[in-house]
């Protein structure tokens, strides 16, 4: 399955599964299982075309919005000069503003490549948009907006935005049918959409009559070629001290990450299997795993070497009451209105009278989050990348900065869109490199590191097919130390429980669509426990953007979300009460009780929250 940064499939929750690695304790062999792909790639192009439309829409909306706000304005050349400078400084898709009296540019800021009034041929959302057009190999558009003394403010619009969110999955064509995107496959020729096969639909932006066509790999490989890091172990020793007389004892064994007592290590001498059933034989370690590798479905299993560091120190994330700032209203988000059908759907306008989220940290092991993003910036703590163990967890990958949207947001500041949590705090934890890969290890550093830092929710928006004890030793940690856990359940459409979503301390999320319907792509199961909406999910993207993702990843943030407001409210609760709460207050949806599809239903913001206030 080719990769796409506007679905979250490859981000730990895969589309298509290839298969799964196994430890058979008795001979220590390490086996590959096949699991069934229940998906079909047609409706999974489908959803995805889907979300690219919408998420041009938004794109463009935004864009007009903002000429039109200028327009509305009445403001004079000098403020309008101020205003572009600000708009290209904080969001660069606009590559430059021109203003235009009786034909001639009066005022111009930015390095614009074309200015041609005539160009101006179609109208759409009270402003004027040219067709897309190539200049020294980057597509361009332009968008004009009248000023009520009879000017006309002209923005260029840098379309290398869209390019980069459609990547190789999809092409765009403009109102006229010729496609100017497409990605780098030699096979995807497409000059027009005449040329389209019969068997691929397009989406169209109805905005600017563009099409999208999405044209994903249909080849699913049968397995897993390779599970694991050749001659490579992850171990955990059962008392730190020793691990240094331990390791002089091991002169073929090479340290390839340390964080004391969890380590990784090479063999220059023994196969990976060797190597497992030697060391598991040793009394002084505690856990004895490989060091896993799955493919782009899923998370890939690699280690970085770092510095040595102390085992976290015992910490309780409980938090004092504080005085809600609850919001009474509506919030004025550009987006929450026309876009997130989500939070009107788990009953949140009800909920906010009630609580905010103040004083709970919510931490989100992904990819990393935007720390400059306007939409969460003020939000933001401490942070930390558990792949190189430093504190940068730039997101160049979007998909943690889109789940951390979801969760917390700014919310009632006129832009962008509302967070569940408004006013929690996000703690960036980078778990997975920039292809959105990473390993268990990593993930458990990640969660002790979150852990030491007092956050009362961990989101996961993460996982693969089989356990690992490393991470189930730090999930275990966490939830003695009562922090809510938070995980996805997986975008297979299978029945086979993901990792860490599986273990009885995480609680886990399935998706729905706008119907309460089960989204079609959600995996499902007993150990569900949750339903939460997942698909056409809008959020925040690098570089202050906005793209619509769907996937199991945005359904669990929107219980991060509620976990944090409960927490909030009534900081004396326990995780497990907390547990209790979402569960018991969740709208029952399909077979009445509990079912694997729906768990107790789907999350109701203003039900849980009544239901505690007293």
């Amino acid at each position: 399955m080719a990769k796409t940064v506007i679905i979250v499939a490859i981000v730990g929750l895969g589309l298509g599964i290839i298969g799964r690695a196994l430890i058979d304790d008795n001979n220590y062999s390490i086996q590959t299982k096949n699991i069934p792909q229940n998906l079909e790639v047609s409706a999974m192009d489908h959803l995805m075309a889907e979300d690219l439309s919408l998420t041009t829409s938004m794109f463009l909306k935004q864009l007009s919005a903002q000429m039109q706000r200028w327009a509305d304005a009445d403001l004079d050349e000098e403020e309008m000069r101020a205003r572009f400078k600000e708009e290209i400084s904080e969001h660069p898709h606009f590559n430059g503003f021109a203003i235009f009296k009786k034909g001639e540019v009066v005022e111009q800021v930015g390095d614009l490549k074309r200015l041609d009034l005539s160009k101006l041929t179609h109208y759409h959302m009270k402003s004027k948009f040219s067709d897309p057009y190539l200049i020294d190999g980057e597509q361009f558009m332009l968008m004009g907006e009248e000023m009520k003394d009879g000017r006309t403010v002209v923005g260029e619009v840098d379309l290398s935005f869209v390019k980069s969110f459609v990547k190789d999955m999809a092409s765009v064509a403009d109102a006229n049918g010729t496609f100017f995107v497409s990605g780098s496959d030699p096979e995807v020729d497409w000059e027009t959409t005449e040329d389209l096969p019969e068997d691929l639909r397009s989406e169209t932006v109805p905005e600017l009559g563009w099409q999208i066509v999405v044209h994903s790999d249909n080849q699913k490989p049968e397995k897993l070629q390779q599970t694991y890091h050749e001659h490579e172990a992850v171990i955990k020793f059962k008392h730190a001290e020793v691990a240094e007389t331990w390791f002089n004892d091991q002169p073929d064994l090479v340290i390839v990450e340390n964080n004391n007592p969890l380590f990784v290590v090479k063999s220059s001498t023994e196969s990976t299997e060797e190597l497992i059933q030697r060391l598991k034989r040793d009394y002084d370690l505690a856990i004895v795993e490989p060091n896993f590798i799955i493919s782009k479905q899923v998370t890939i299993f690699s280690t970085v070497p770092n510095e040595p560091k102390e085992k976290p120190r015992q910490a309780k994330p409980h938090h004092q009451p504080t005085n809600q700032t609850v919001l009474t209203t509506l919030p004025n988000d550009e987006f929450f209105e026309p876009y997130q059908w989500n939070l009107n759907q788990i009953e949140i306008d009800e909920g906010w009278n009630l609580s905010g989220g103040e004083g709970v940290k919510i931490a989100v092991l992904d990819t990393g989050v935007d720390r400059d993003h306007l939409d969460i910036k003020d939000k933001l703590g401490p942070g930390y990348n558990a792949i190189d163990d430093s504190d940068n967890y730039t997101d160049a990958h979007g998909h943690g900065t889109h789940v951390a949207g979801v969760a917390a947001a700014l919310t009632n500041n006129l832009t962008g869109i509302a967070g569940i949590s408004f006013n929690s705090t996000i703690l960036p934890v980078k778990v997975l490199n920039d292809e959105g890969e990473g390993s268990s290890f990593e993930v458990a550093k990640g969660i002790y590191w979150a852990v030491e830092q007092g956050a009362g929710v961990i989101n996961m928006s993460l996982g693969d097919y089989y356990p690992s004890d490393l991470l189930y030793d730090a999930i275990s940690y966490a939830y003695e130390q009562d922090v809510v856990l938070v995980g996805a359940s997986g975008n297979d459409n299978v029945e086979d429980p993901m990792y860490p979503s599986n273990y009885e301390e995480v609680f886990t999320v399935a998706a729905v669509d706008d119907t309460r319907n089960r989204a079609f792509f959600s995996n499902y199961g007993k150990h569900v426990d949750v339903a939460a909406p997942g698909e056409h999910i809008p959020s925040l993207f690098p570089d202050n953007n906005y793209v619509v993702m769907s996937g199991t990843s945005m359904a669990a943030p929107h219980v991060a979300g509620l976990a944090a407001l409960i927490r909030s409210l009534r900081p004396d609760l326990t995780n497990e009460e907390v547990y209790d709460v979402m569960r018991t207050t969740a709208k029952d949806l399909g077979t009445k009780g509990h079912d694997p599809y729906y768990g107790f239903g789907e999350i109701d913001v203003a039900a849980a929250l009544k239901s505690i206030s007293n």
